[in-house]
């Protein structure tokens, strides 16, 4: 018996449970179910931590077990069996195709068990965005930006959206000054490219594809109606065919010759006027039950909904992403969206590393995050912007827009806060005085990065060019 035991001591998982035995109950449990749901893992893989957990999925730290002398670690995304597969392979496709430069993530290889799928990348030393954004010195922000907008250029180099950007999405390891774009797991296909939606307004595209569908729809009705098919839509059992099928045509000049008596004559008058009362009634009561669609809407500052609201149909439009970093055409769900979604949640990054405020946005639903936004860069002009992707937004009181630059530098010269105060007891005092020399292209930049308009924001590629970039201030 001692024998046996001592000898079920020695067992691999034994001694994998002495290993992770020094971590939390949770995570050790999680460790034991992502080796039992994907076998593969345990044969090559050493799962040494749990360093992250999202919506989707959960992030593991691991070595390799055959080579234990080799100092790589491993980050291993297990993505959750209920995500769809087209999104797992939408994010693979990302990380192959995309992946290994230009500071974006990519794949060292993929396992699968049944539903479960595990992802494995370089694992990416870095820090959280909170702990360092007021350490930064404005030659820090400058390459943290440069090299943001440097990755996005990739992505958008394909057509694809990112749709997540935000700095938990964006790694930096402050010692080595390395970045990585990660996590494509709401990536995909952009429907519109930037060049088509700046030639060709959303509105003028939705009216061109709904009057196709109504020419489309009268051909199919005109080719499929036979004659058959007519006298099949005579012979309808509806109320209104049979009153119009089985009424004789009355002319009343041919009934009142066969009438020879004037009291008759009357009468039929009186029937015929009778008989025409009668008609227009039913008439009105057909028009009335159809519904009554008004011109415009009638609903506007009422507790009521009108018909002309009620009739339109859902539109359907993307607005995955993390909340304070959708753009306001996501927010109004504009169903033509490009990769300048991607573009204006850098420009949100900036706004924060410029104001040092985390986050900047801070909102539960849309309508709110709306409203932020709207009182940062004024009611007319996200008005105008609005008009551009074929929406209308009722602003009430109107909001004047704020100097991004004198609010940015007012927030930053605010006293911190008690907790964060604590946080940022040793702020490096030349990253301190070194935003006395902020050049105004940085706020030019940030308004660019900013436009409220999907249709003239600057792009990456654009937004590298900026002279921002070539100040002398940043120059090595």
């Amino acid at each position: 018996m001692d024998v046996q035991e001592g000898s079920s001591v020695n067992t691999p998982s034994c001694r994998r449970k002495n290993k992770i035995d020094r971590l939390p109950l949770d995570v050790q449990e999680e460790i034991e179910c992502l080796y039992e749901f994907v076998p593969e893992v345990e044969k090559h893989f050493e799962v040494v931590d749990k360093i992250g957990e999202g919506t989707f999925s959960s992030v593991f730290l691991a070595k390799l077990r055959e080579y234990p002398n080799v100092d790589q670690m491993f980050a291993l995304k297990h993505i959750i069996p209920t995500s769809h597969p087209s999104r797992i392979e939408g994010e693979l496709r990302c990380l192959l195709e995309i992946g290994g430069c230009d500071n974006v993530m990519g794949v060292e290889l993929c396992m699968r068990n049944k539903d479960h799928v595990v992802i494995v990348m370089q694992y990416f030393p870095h820090e959280k965005f909170q702990d360092y954004i007021l350490h930064m010195s404005i030659t820090d922000v400058h390459d943290y930006i440069k090299n943001l907008l440097i990755a996005l250029r990739r992505v958008h180099m394909y057509d694809v959206i990112h749709r997540d950007v935000k700095p938990s999405n964006f790694l930096y390891d402050r010692k080595t000054k390395r970045y990585a774009l990660v996590d494509f797991g709401l990536a995909h296909k952009a429907p519109v490219t930037r060049s088509s939606n700046k030639s060709t307004p959303s509105v003028k595209t939705s009216l061109t594809r709904k009057q196709g569908l109504l020419t489309e729809s009268k051909k199919e009705n005109t080719n499929t109606c036979s004659p058959d098919s007519k006298v099949d839509s005579q012979d309808s059992l509806s109320p209104d065919n049979k009153s119009r099928q089985y009424t004789p045509d009355i002319n009343p000049t041919a009934y009142a010759k066969k009438l020879k008596s004037p009291r008759r004559l009357l009468l039929a008058k009186r029937a015929l006027l009778a008989k025409e009362k009668q008609d227009t009634r039913v008439v009105s009561k057909r028009s009335s039950s159809s519904r009554y669609v008004p011109k415009a809407c009638q609903c506007f500052g009422k507790p009521q909904v009108c018909s002309l609201c009620t009739a339109r149909s859902n539109q359907n439009a993307p607005r995955a992403g993390t909340p304070g970093f959708r753009s306001p055409e996501v927010l109004i769900k504009c169903p033509d969206q490009s990769t300048a979604v991607d573009i204006w949640s850098a420009g949100v990054i900036f706004l924060s590393l410029l104001s040092g405020r985390y986050p900047f946005f801070r909102a539960n639903d849309d309508m709110t995050a709306l409203a932020q936004i709207v009182s940062t860069f004024g009611s007319e002009q996200v008005k105008e912007a609005a008009k551009a992707c074929g929406k209308h937004v009722i602003c009430c009181p109107s909001q004047a827009p704020v100097n991004l630059k004198t609010m940015c530098m007012r927030l930053r010269s605010a006293p911190l806060s008690k907790a964060t105060s604590k946080k940022f007891l040793k702020i490096d005092p030349e990253a301190e005085s070194s935003w006395k020399r902020m050049p105004d292209s940085a706020f030019d930049l940030l308004s660019k990065l900013l436009d409220l308009n999907p249709l003239t924001r600057i792009s990456a590629e654009e937004a590298l060019k900026h002279e921002f970039f070539s100040e002398k201030v940043f120059a090595s």
